[in-house]
């Protein structure tokens, strides 16, 4: 419940995320981050977090120039999915 995440984000160029105080993910997992758009989840990163629970990537743009409307956050095998099958930690509104 105290996990947050911060997203600085250009349609054009893409942005950075931040996250702090997400557990660390299990052995074999790594949190992901989606961007949606229409409805649908489209891979954005895939990272960690520290001790501590902070964590981040740099974000490229989505292709073909689709607009993001949302952004969460899933737990998932580490490597990435390309669709969510995790539990979502975190959610833009």
């Amino acid at each position: 419940p105290k996990a947050q995440g911060r997203m600085i984000w250009n349609e054009r160029e893409g942005g950075v995320f931040v996250a702090a105080n997400l557990p660390p993910a299990p052995p074999g997992h790594a949190y992901e981050l989606w961007a949606i758009t229409g409805g649908t989840p489209v891979p954005a990163a895939v990272f960690t977090v520290d001790a501590e629970g902070a964590g981040g990537a740099g974000v490229a743009p989505l292709p073909g120039g689709r607009k993001a409307d949302q952004f969460a956050v899933t737990l998932e095998p580490s490597g990435g999915v390309p669709a969510p099958t995790g539990p979502t930690v975190l959610a833009s509104k």
